[in-house]
């Protein structure tokens, strides 16, 4: 991504919900890419395929915990969950969650690093007399009390 950031404010472009930038059939077909890629990414671990009914479910389950990151995002979990030392078990939908949250929280602290950093505030000593802030401090104190203290 080259998105040019020019405000301290703007977040990286990946720091959002990236279902709710998406239309309610751009919604579906992005589900519909998140169980094909599931699907390849449990190909190898099946021992015994689950009925139609099951799958369906585990499917509605996955598509439900990715739908909010973009299709590059969950590329790059899945094979980086494929690449690592848990490779060896079949990955559940909070194994590719916590990469990808790996993976945004790398990307914003590389944003963060990024941006100028705030001006520390500097002291700047008065000339008033300590005794004069002082009496100014208690004027200002006995109205909020409601009585003239000295």
């Amino acid at each position: 991504m080259t998105t040019e950031i020019t405000s301290q404010t703007a977040l990286p472009p990946t720091i959002r919900l990236y279902a709710q930038s998406l239309s309610q059939p751009e919604v579906f077909k992005h589900r519909a890419w998140i169980g094909v890629r599931v699907e390849a990414l449990l190909d190898n671990y099946w021992q015994s395929r689950p009925s139609d009914a099951v799958k369906a479910e585990m499917m509605a389950d996955w598509m439900e915990a990715l739908q909010n990151f973009a299709p590059d995002e969950i590329r790059a979990a899945c094979r980086e969950y494929l690449t690592g030392g848990e490779a060896s078990r079949k990955p559940k939908p909070g194994d590719i969650v916590a990469l990808l949250h790996r993976a945004r929280a790398i990307e914003l602290a590389r944003f963060r690093a990024s941006q100028p950093k705030p001006q520390e505030p500097t002291f700047q000593a008065t000339d008033v007399p300590v005794e004069e802030r002082r009496r100014a401090a208690m004027e200002i104190m006995a109205k909020f009390r409601g009585s003239d203290r000295d």
